[in-house]
């Protein structure tokens, strides 16, 4: 069989009346395999083409993205009539090199197919009994992107009057925020309503995490 195969493939690159010749010299038996083995080849090569089609198609990742620690420090406030904001700061996140830095190289930021805010939490760093998260009736955070300057805010309306030093911030897992991550700059804020007066600043960290869908 494996010299049947060497003949045929000898000789496919030559005319058709070569290949006329070719199958004259091969006796009978021989030559009622080559239309089973052309068939075949011919086969073979049309489900490899599939196969990498397919492949290529199923190039997908989902990442999970963090925003990083941006730290803000909330100073002394008494006012519990209104809400107060405060700016927490920028930071820089290079998106593309990220993602390929996930991938391998194989794909990058022209590649995001969706992006999805996958949970945001807000930290006292010094908090005590006097001075945490209990004295805020309502806390929120915020992002933007030099890409997406709107705000994209989430909050607790309802935060209860307990001691904690965290906030886990619910989050719409759904809601579409490819357009901010176009971007490489970020801007950050934290505010909310005082419940009671705060004696001390406090120093918090506010992190945001993605779920980045990519797709070559």
């Amino acid at each position: 069989m494996t010299k049947i195969f060497q003949k045929i493939f000898g000789y496919l690159f030559v005319n058709h009346k070569s290949l006329t010749i070719f199958v004259k010299k091969l006796d009978m038996k021989q030559a009622k395999l080559i239309p089973s083995l052309a068939i075949a080849t011919i086969l073979a090569s049309f489900l490899l083409l599939q196969s990498c089609t397919k492949m290529g198609n199923l190039l997908q990742y989902n990442l999970a993205l963090q925003s990083g620690s941006v730290t803000v420090a909330i100073p002394p406030m008494s006012n519990t009539g209104s809400m107060a904001s405060v700016d927490a700061g920028s930071n820089t996140i290079n998106i593309d090199s990220f993602i390929k830095a996930h991938t391998a190289g194989l794909l990058g930021a022209a590649n995001i197919q969706s992006v999805k805010l996958t949970s945001c939490t807000i930290t006292v760093q010094n908090g005590s009994s006097a001075n945490n998260f209990a004295n805020f009736e309502s806390c929120n955070a915020s992002f933007s992107s030099n890409a997406e300057i709107t705000p994209y805010q989430v909050n607790i309306s309802d935060n209860p009057d307990v001691y904690s030093t965290s906030l886990t911030m619910p989050v719409d897992t759904t809601q579409e925020l490819k357009n901010y991550l176009v971007g490489n700059q970020f801007n950050y804020s934290v505010g909310g309503k005082l419940r009671r007066s705060t004696t001390d600043t406090l120093n918090c960290t506010i992190q945001f995490q993605f779920n980045v869908r990519v797709q070559g």
